[in-house]
């Protein structure tokens, strides 16, 4: 992200309990090469697992011909690797780059960059193969340390059908146009976006008396929102203050002190949620100021169409 969002949660625990087959089962592919955005209609490129585990969406990528489990986070504007992984698959990490940094919620680390000779998702071949290789620090509580996180500029060469409740992602080539819509026959809610720069998807919702900007973020296991506008919002710092405490977790090690507060009313693509919890604490987003994490995600299908700048939403029963 910014990895501002990566492993953004409560919880961080250190140690290998043993990750158990990840997001193995692969769907088989129609002939189509993702080679970039198209106009409208939806056609299908393939589908891979998604592993929830500690409420965190794990998938299995393909570098170089071996698998890597990696943290599935929409809300990171980088694919990145540890030197780990980057020594598994033959490729040697030779150290930072000039200008090359991977963004925390409270520090920045520098980066290095690789170019692979080949990546795929749920045998979909990447046609951005160039990722991130960083000393970042993602550690599953179930599972243990994790190869890196799967990022906006490797997700938005698609049009993307996620489906945590389902435990899957479907990739699709993407569409451009305005007219744009999802391979679903249920009612749904579109919803127009701007991409960053940073290709992240953001959108407009309403937190009680305010109009706010919002980012869907399958890397943060709860959403958060700015100290910024949490005050904007009328919600004082003494409030605050009596708010249960938390600590948030970014994926360079760093931790941030947050409070879960709980607002009147969310209301995100005509959908009213009452009475939501939020953590607050410091973000350093330029695009947002509130992430929607797996708390939100959890019951929800959305798909993200990064060339016609939308989301679809539909609530799972």
């Amino acid at each position: 992200m910014s990895l501002a969002s990566i492993c953004m949660g409560r919880l961080s625990v250190k140690g290998w309990a043993g990750l158990v087959i990840v997001a193995t089962t692969l769907m088989s592919t129609t002939g189509y090469a993702a080679d970039g955005v198209g106009g409208c209609g939806t056609i299908r490129l393939g589908e891979t697992a998604i592993a929830m585990l500690s409420d965190e969406p794990l998938v299995k990528i393909f570098a170089n011909g071996v698998g890597l489990i990696l943290l599935l986070d929409t809300g990171a504007e980088a694919t990145v690797l540890t030197p780990a992984a980057a020594q598994r698959i033959g490729t040697r990490y030779t150290g930072v780059e000039l200008g090359r940094q991977v963004h925390g919620i409270a520090r920045d680390l520098p980066a290095g960059e690789l170019e692979l000779r080949s990546f795929t998702i749920g045998g979909v071949e990447v046609p951005r193969r160039r990722v991130r290789v960083a000393p970042i620090e993602i550690v599953n509580a179930a599972s243990g340390p994790l190869d890196g996180v799967l990022g906006a500029d490797t997700l938005s060469s698609f049009d993307i059908d996620l489906d945590l409740p389902d435990h899957r992602m479907t990739l699709y080539r993407g569409q451009s146009c305005a007219a744009a819509s999802p391979a679903w026959v249920q009612p749904y809610a579109r919803i127009a976006a701007g991409r960053s720069p940073s290709n992240r998807l953001y959108f407009s919702v309403q937190l009680d008396s305010r109009r706010i900007s919002a980012l869907l973020d399958t890397g943060a296991q709860f959403s958060v929102l700015s100290m910024r506008t949490a005050l904007g919002l009328g919600v004082s710092e003494a409030a605050l203050a009596r708010d249960p405490p938390v600590t948030v977790y970014g994926a360079v090690g760093e931790q941030m002190s947050a409070h879960t507060h709980r607002f009147f009313r969310l209301e995100v693509g005509g959908e009213v949620i009452r009475n939501p919890e939020i953590d607050v604490t410091e973000l350093r987003l330029n695009e947002a100021d509130l992430v929607l994490g797996v708390d939100f995600l959890g019951s929800r299908r959305v798909w993200m169409s990064y060339g016609s700048q939308q989301l679809f939403l539909m609530r799972r029963i």
